[in-house]
């Protein structure tokens, strides 16, 4: 018995100590925003194509943030996987402890959700 128990703790442990997963294929480049919306107020912003609200991501895991083309922010990042099972991604940026979900399909990629008042943003790939 105490051997099972053993066994499963030495699982569940192995289990938790993740780290990062890779990051997501097709993520390095820049990506425009073309949408944001969600919180509690509803809002729902569309923007054009060359706005000029950029995040770019780096191979070394930086990003830097761009709005109308002038750099605002930047740092680093990193992406793991969130839940019981890892059923999310979320990203980190800047060593923060609280991650926002995160998700890249092709040449369309979100950052954060419209679950309990958060907002999401919507991003098209515009470069490598």
């Amino acid at each position: 018995m105490r051997t099972t128990i053993l066994l499963i703790f030495v699982i569940v442990c192995a289990l938790a100590c993740k780290k990062s997963e890779p990051v997501q294929p097709g993520l390095f480049g820049k990506w425009e925003i073309r949408n944001r919306s969600g919180s509690i107020a509803g809002f729902d912003s569309t923007y054009k194509a060359g706005n000029g609200t950029i995040m770019q991501f780096k191979s070394d895991s930086t990003y830097k943030y761009y709005i109308k083309n002038k750099l605002t922010s930047g740092g680093t990042f990193r992406i793991t996987p969130f839940g019981a099972l890892g059923e999310v991604t979320h990203i980190y940026f800047n060593g923060d402890t609280i991650g926002q979900p995160f998700s890249i399909n092709g040449i369309e990629m979100n950052i954060g959700t419209s679950y309990d008042d958060g907002v999401v943003a919507h991003y098209v790939k515009v470069a490598n």
